[in-house]
Order: structure tokens, then sequence, then C-alpha cells
């Protein structure tokens, strides 16, 4: 039997997440294994979450409510704004493969940076749609001009991915800058790009220069907020994520959404972890101590590394080991560390590591200081 394969289909490079810890356990016969790679909450999941979910096991023969009313109900307001600005996916890479489906045709194209998440260029090509990639400056932060340039002389443009913090690299793009490149796109075939503002990261912010993508709802209409519980939530396991954005975009959305897309656990756990919001403080307060522990123990081992605003660092591999970021990766897993290589986003002398618990990044440091240049 020959199967008939679309060129862009037969030469996608899946997704690969990072190396789970019984694996690591199996392949390398190590009992404790530290994972700091998949940018997870260390705390675990909100206690609440869990509680609410055990409650829900008994109703597992109903379906889910299609329609997300009570989540909705909690994020509109936890938000500020009304459920119909509001769409639920299962995880937020749902919505980014929701938008590409939904707004671009084949041979479209869509406009990201390099060493931006590789998830939007891998749900475009998935849908045959081209990515058109504008540059980063030398501390890796996305170049708007570029991305403008691109949006202009490209008529099949129809989205712009951008995420603020950057994943891996935690870096950022300022408030005014950011401001300007809206201004800028709204002059651009009326305002009619879509551009899709990815916020995971967003609750891990520190700088006040890093703005809350909701400032720009009012000022550019075609904005779409992406946001998930996947990390300071702690329940990347459920796959829920949501997106903000105008009625008529959501009710556009929700038409090509399939029905009962997050699971009755997930509804149910999402919106006890959303009314947890001192669980949320308690890990902001974690991640902002185990930052700075990574960021002094960094410097004082002589390792180069991005400022971050998220929950994780990107450590130049090349510079402070004189490895590639995959050798590295390699290295510390002999040692039950598992850490993030960043190769397929065109950082080969990077690797990004995860804020831990005070002990994992301990645990991790150590592993780290025995391969550091003498």
């Amino acid at each position: 039997m020959t199967l008939h394969i679309p060129d862009y289909i037969r030469s996608l490079v899946p997704y690969v997440p990072g190396k789970p810890i019984e694996e690591t356990r199996r392949e390398y016969k190590i009992k404790k294994v530290v994972k700091l790679a998949s940018n997870e909450n260390p705390l675990g999941p909100s206690p609440r979450a869990v509680v609410a979910i055990r409650k829900g096991l008994k109703d597992l023969h109903r379906y889910p409510d299609g329609s997300g009313f009570g989540l909705k109900t909690g994020l509109s307001a936890h938000e500020g704004v009304f459920s119909q600005n509001l769409i639920l996916g299962n995880g937020s890479n749902e919505i980014i493969d929701l938008l590409i489906r939904t707004f671009c045709l084949v041979g479209d194209a869509i406009v990201t940076h390099r060493a931006a998440f590789i998830a939007y260029q891998i749900c475009a090509q998935i849908h045959g749609v081209i990515s058109d990639i504008a540059p980063v400056d030398e501390g890796l932060k996305c170049d708007l001009s570029a991305v403008i340039e691109k949006v202009k002389s490209n008529e099949k443009a129809k989205i712009v991915f951008l995420a603020n913090p950057n994943n891996p690299t935690g870096v950022y793009i300022p408030r005014r800058e950011l401001a300007d490149f809206f201004k800028e796109m709204s002059l651009i075939r009326d305002g009619s790009v879509i551009v899709a503002l990815d916020d995971a990261y967003g609750e891990y912010r520190t700088s006040p220069d890093c703005p809350n993508p909701k400032e720009f709802l009012k000022v550019y209409p075609n904005l779409m907020i992406l946001k998930t519980f996947s990390k300071v939530y702690g329940l990347a396991g459920l796959r829920v994520g949501y997106g903000i954005a105008s009625s008529e975009m959501i009710s556009i959305l929700d038409r090509v959404r399939q029905p009962f897309n997050l699971n009755s656990l997930a509804l149910i756990g999402a919106k006890a972890a959303l009314e947890d919001q001192e669980f949320v403080e308690q890990s902001r307060r974690l991640n902002v101590t185990g930052m700075s522990l990574w960021e002094n123990k960094l410097v004082e081992m002589d390792v180069p590394f991005w400022k971050s605003q998220g929950n994780f660092v990107l450590i130049n591999a090349q510079l402070g080991f004189g490895l590639s970021g995959f050798d590295l990766y390699q290295k510390c897993l002999t040692k039950g560390v598992i850490l993030r290589p960043v190769m397929n986003y065109g950082l080969s002398h990077a690797l990004r590591i995860s804020v831990g618990t005070p002990a994992e990044n301990e645990r991790a440091l150590k592993v780290l200081s025995g391969f550091a240049k003498r």
C-alpha cells in the first residue's frame, strides 16, 4: 500500500519533550533522578486541585461540560474579561494549532522569530503553512522591526507569534517596544493580521518593564493572548490552556474547536487551582529564591547565562563548560540530572535549566560544578 503524504508532513520533525524521569532511571540505573528540563512547578500541583479532582472521579461516566462554564466563569473574574472573550484548549498548544487551522490556508505564512517556542513552527508545518523567521539580537531578544518588515512584505502572513517572556531564552520585550510594535501593526492591512502573544510564563515575571499583555487588548483588536495552567499552577499533566481575545475571534475558533476538548478532571482541577492563589504566590516566591541562587552560583562558576523572566535559566554551555549544550546534557544525565538541550532552537551552544526545589537546585549545581572549566 502506498501512502500519499504531503511533503510538508513527510519532512516534519516532531516536538521532542524533556526526557522522563523513569526512562532515565532505567537507562542509567540511577534511583535518584532530578528533572529540571520541562519548566514544571517543583512544588507539584495545587493541593486544592488534587482534592477537587478526587471528588470528581465519581462522575467519570458523564461527559464533561463542553462549554467549560465553571472554569470560564472563574477565569472571567480572574482576568477581568467577559466569558465570551475566552477559549479553552487542551494546553495552549491546542489554541496555537486552532489559530493556524482556522485562519490560514495551505501556502499562507506565520511570522515568528529565531529561538521562539518551536510549537509555532511545528503547528504551522502540519497545516502546510510557511514559517517566516525574524532574527534576534545578540541578547537573543526578538527584532520587532524585522517582524514588521516581514509582515509588510508578505501578503500571505496571517499570524504573528511572540512569547513574552520567551521560551527557551527567558528574555522579554519591554513595554515601550511592544506598544510601538502594536501601533505599527495596526497600520498594516488595517490591523487584520492576528498577533498571538504567548504569556505562558507571565506569572513569573518580576521586571516592571515586562508588561501584562492585557494592556494591549484595546489597542490591538486582533490580539490573542495565550495562557496555561501547566506552569505556575502545576497542572502540566492535565493539559489546560486558555486564550483571551475579541468575542468575534473566539466565536470563530469555537466553531473549529473539537467538542469536549477538555476532560472533566482537567476542568475541575483548573477551576480549583485558579482559586488557590495562595499556592500561586508560594510558587512565585520559590521561583524568585531559586532564580537568585542559580544566578549567583552561575556567576561564581563563571558560566554565562541570559537573564530570565521565566522559571528557567538558559546557560551558555560552550563558554562555561567548553561543551555543546547536548554534550553537557548527556554528562549530567549520567549523574541523574535531566536538563534541556535546545539544538532544535538553533542554540547548540546553550542548555536550559528549570528552577527546582532548593534540594533539586543544589543537586544540579553540584553536578554542573563537576564539569565546570578549571
